[in-house]
């Protein structure tokens, strides 16, 4: 009976802790996030030479422009070439956007179809163009609160807290890309739809990651880890793709489809090139990262040594997934657990991977943070939440404001493996109930 008291005391005071705290951290994270909002804004209207830099207005926007005057053949370039640099890409950049640096030289990654989408903001002055994206990105960004608030039964405004104080949203929104436009939100849309029992739905608006490679892949490891309870997503993610990719193909002509799939083997050879400078402060991913620490010398066979080690992780990740999703547990948490792991398994595998891609772990967190489990991996999931957050912060704030080299981007990296791993083990364990 004392033992009993003293655990209703114990609750009770965590309860009157939390209700104390909360408001405060909603209150200054709303601040931080309005104080993100005006410094953009500000950037975007008064500092045409920061504007212009962003991944934005050099890539995203030309390709815009490029696309709504049917150039497509600027897109890209020819197959015969060996580099990405020095084409028409980049000179209709820099007649766009005066205020590019002229050693800038912009480059288009994405398919041809992702350039038609972006010429719905050709006609805009370029700007304009920056904060209609952004407030897009923003829109998303409240859209995916709410799904995610929904599914993890945690108040709304908790959800948007954390995701404000999540540094990788806003160099999302400061850089003008597309991941959560087009890959986290369809991907929390996507969850949603599963909740309620419409998987091909779920499934065909997974698709919109179409425009978005790596965050198709995810999408893709998802419907097949759900296959034993939820084939019909796996199919609506087939039509979603053969129907994206039937209007690409029917709209923009073959020989750009060709340079495309040529310029992704650019791509490759342009990021492990040895002679061009990196920004390894915004690399995140373990294979790459290992490759570009490997010796010039052996790279070749460091490239296939890693990659063999992404497949491996990828098909154990893949395994305990399915195993979850075969498992007794009920089936909204399998649906936390595999989308979860999934998000955290992206910088484990993808070599093309940025700091900003890795907003999907916020999602992960929140997610993990109810996940019905025994006590002592209930414990460890939340424990797992609060350090890659933390993780992930601070290495923001280490290279991005106190401009340090001291967390090193490898260091980074393999403190996320760990984290990943742990999480590996605690989700295996679940399986295994």
């Amino acid at each position: 009976m004392e033992a009993s008291s003293s655990e209703k005391a114990v609750v009770k005071s965590k309860k009157d802790w939390l209700e104390t705290f909360l408001p405060w951290f909603c209150a200054t994270s709303f601040l931080l996030g309005l104080s993100m909002l005006w410094w953009l804004i500000d950037v975007d209207l008064t500092k045409p030479a920061l504007a212009q830099r962003t991944d934005f207005l050099n890539a995203f926007y030309v390709a815009g422009v490029i696309a709504a005057r049917g150039s497509f053949h600027e897109l890209y370039p020819p197959l015969g070439a060996d580099s990405q640099v020095g084409f028409e890409f980049s000179r209709v950049a820099h007649s766009l956007l005066p205020y590019l640096p002229a050693s800038s030289q912009p480059c288009w990654q994405y398919p041809p179809i992702d350039a038609q989408f972006l010429s719905l903001f050709a006609g805009l002055p370029s700007s304009t163009a920056l904060l209609t994206w952004q407030f897009l990105s923003v829109s998303a960004i409240a859209a995916a609160v709410l799904f995610v608030s929904h599914i993890s039964k945690i108040h709304w405004t908790v959800v948007s807290s954390l995701f404000i104080i999540f540094l990788p949203f806003f160099q999302t929104l400061k850089f003008g890309q597309q991941g959560i436009v087009l890959g986290l939100l369809p991907l929390c849309a996507a969850l949603y739809l599963l909740c309620e029992r419409r998987p091909f739905t779920a499934g065909l608006v997974a698709s919109l990651t179409f425009l978005t490679l790596k965050f198709l892949i995810i999408a893709g490891v998802i419907s097949v880890a759900l296959l034993p309870t939820q084939r019909r997503m796996f199919l609506g993610l087939l039509v979603g793709c053969f129907i994206l990719a039937g209007f690409m193909l029917a709209t923009v002509p073959f020989l750009t489809c060709l340079q495309w799939l040529h310029n992704i083997h650019l791509s490759e050879k342009y990021f492990f090139e040895p002679h061009f400078y990196h920004n390894l402060s915004l690399y995140i991913s373990l294979p790459a990262l290992l490759i570009l620490h490997f010796p010039i010398e052996f790279r070749v066979f460091g490239k296939i040594f890693f990659y063999i080690l992404a497949t491996v992780i990828f098909a154990l990740t893949l395994f305990i997934e399915w195993r979850v999703a075969s498992s007794e547990f009920p089936f909204e948490q399998k649906l936390r657990t595999v989308f979860a792991l999934s998000f955290y398994m992206m910088p484990m595998i993808l070599p093309h991977l940025l700091y900003y891609d890795l907003a999907g772990i916020m999602v992960a967190n929140i997610l993990l943070w109810n996940v019905s489990a025994p006590l002592a991996i209930s414990q460890k999931l939340r424990a797992i939440a609060i350090t890659s957050t933390v993780v992930i912060d601070v290495y923001f704030i280490s290279f991005a404001i106190l401009n340090t080299t001291t967390f090193h981007p490898l260091m980074f990296a393999l403190i996320l493996s760990v984290i990943f791993c742990q999480l590996l083990f605690a989700i295996h364990k679940i399986a295994k109930k």
